[in-house]
């Protein structure tokens, strides 16, 4: 191989490292808008669960949004769950975000993962029963229908 063409690759192998080491930092996720949004979402902050581990909702989210980070999730979720906790997603964002759901089964793993380790009791809300099931009629019954709160 002459030293030209030597060069030359050297020098390519070179900006392509260059280059690449630039894309990876300008991919860093952004989550000051997250824990922004997330610290000031009343599901957060009326939390007892941090007042009982003296937990700041700043703390908590952080948390969740370095959780975020290690994931390696894309910034179009980090967006999607800033709406979340404005309360913002509309039926459009829904449609246009085909793994919503999975979106928000992850978060709340990250979420159940900085209350471990943050000393947060975690409710058990996984045991099968929706809260006020049983006020919940069944298709065709009318409150005449429902049983009596003693039974």
């Amino acid at each position: 191989m002459p030293k030209s063409t030597t060069r030359l690759a050297a020098l390519s192998v070179f900006a392509v490292l260059c280059f690449g080491a630039a894309d990876t930092k300008a991919q860093d996720l952004d989550t000051v808008a997250f824990v922004v949004a997330c610290t000031k979402d009343p599901v957060v902050t009326e939390d007892p669960g941090l007042d009982e581990a003296k937990v700041t909702p700043q703390t908590f989210c952080e948390c969740v949004a370095g959780k975020l980070t290690e994931a390696k999730v894309p910034q179009t979720d980090v967006d999607m769950l800033v709406k979340m906790h404005n309360e913002d997603i509309t039926d459009a964002d829904a449609e246009a975000f085909p793994n919503l759901d999975e979106l928000l089964v992850a978060n709340e793993e990250h979420e159940d993962e900085c209350r471990q380790s943050l000393g947060i009791a975690i409710e058990d809300l996984d045991n099968g029963e929706f809260p006020m099931e049983e006020e919940i009629p069944e298709e065709g019954m009318t409150d005449e229908d429902m049983p009596d709160e003693a039974e």
